[in-house]
């Protein structure tokens, strides 16, 4: 019982916390890539609405190959545009920027029926090196009737060659806990292109259901 209320509860706060809707852009040719193989990563999640705080933690395990690799760029937008599309604000393209070893993006998504209420995200990707990469995401919400924001840290190490039966784009989802509780029965299979399609779809849902 305290689980499925903490993932109503996460599930609605993301629905606040994040951002949505805008199908189709372009990732920046010149982005650095992470090497070919295994990667494991591990990623915190601090979501505030009002007075009430969430704490996630998400680990799992990726294959990549080139395509792979990009497509897992495009997975981060993915997720924040989709994730508060019942708010009713429409996310502007991604501006990408590539400097050195860092990757970053902002997105602007303000509400279609109120402008002064809009969602800020702001995102960086840094390669630190050949094997391990960090990643910050900040989503802050303004003007509506309760203040929130969301901090995502990911830390991504290369562990060697993809495991056997994995394909590239193949995830391994071993941990989602909440507040230091663990929700998964079992590890959970998936592919980063399975994913995308997956947010593009919840997009699509939600904002249906908010206009």
């Amino acid at each position: 019982m305290r689980r499925a209320h903490l993932l109503s509860v996460c599930a609605a706060m993301h629905g606040a916390l994040l951002s949505p809707i805008a199908f189709g852009f372009d990732l920046s040719s010149g982005l650095p890539s992470r090497a070919k193989g295994l990667w494991h990563i591990e990623r915190t999640e601090t979501l505030v609405h009002g007075n009430t705080t969430i704490e996630m933690q998400k680990v799992w395990n990726v294959c990549l190959d080139a395509r792979a690799d990009r497509a897992l760029h495009a997975l981060d937008v993915h997720e924040q545009r989709a994730s508060v599309a019942g708010l009713g604000q429409i996310c502007e393209a991604p501006q990408f920027a590539v400097e050195g070893n860092d990757v970053s993006w902002t997105m602007r998504c303000p509400a279609r029926r109120d402008e002064a209420r809009v969602s800020d995200i702001r995102h960086i990707t840094t390669f630190v090196a050949a094997d391990r990469v960090q990643a910050e995401t900040v989503i802050v919400n303004r003007g509506g009737q309760v203040q929130s924001q969301g901090k995502f840290v990911a830390r991504m190490e290369h562990l060697g060659a993809c495991e056997g039966g994995m394909q590239p784009g193949d995830m391994l989802l071993m941990h989602w806990r909440i507040n230091d509780e663990e929700t998964l029965k079992a590890r959970q299979k998936r592919t980063v292109y399975s994913e995308i399609e997956h947010y593009n779809h919840r997009a699509l849902v939600i904002s249906g259901r908010a206009r």
